[in-house]
């Protein structure tokens, strides 16, 4: 190959880099996104069931007409059956009277099998106040 102006020989060397990605630093790109993607779709059921107990404990504060203990488990417990929840039960609803404003909370784990003996730990937590 030659120069343009000068007409001389050009070396591999003077030639411009090229630039680009190789077919190593492709697969690697390639390896990192299916991991992530894997674990993220993993993960997502365990969200959206968070995001559900959430709506739920905030419904179960709002909904009931009497702001008893028993009343909001009873009422958690019919939002979390019917949206099929297996994580936490209405037992597990911890709530407090704190002057005149109730809160409710319940917090989890949850424990995903990735491969071999490699899992991966949730720790979920919710609080509502009324």
């Amino acid at each position: 190959m030659t120069h343009l102006r000068t007409g001389k020989r050009l070396s591999g060397r003077g030639r411009r880099a090229q630039r680009g990605l190789s077919m190593i630093g492709f697969l690697f790109v390639a390896a990192v996104i299916v991991v992530v993607a894997i674990i993220g779709f993993r993960m997502m059921p365990s969200y959206v069931e968070y995001f559900t107990i959430q709506k739920a404990v905030e419904q179960s504060l709002r909904d009931s007409p009497d702001p008893q203990p028993a009343v909001v488990r009873k009422a958690f417990e019919k939002f979390i059956a019917a949206d099929y929840i297996d994580s936490v039960r209405a037992a597990d609803l911890q709530i407090e009277r704190q002057g005149n404003a109730m809160t409710a909370s319940v917090a989890w784990q949850k424990q995903l099998h990735m491969v071999g003996n490699v899992s991966l730990l949730l720790d979920f937590e919710v609080s509502a106040s009324r």
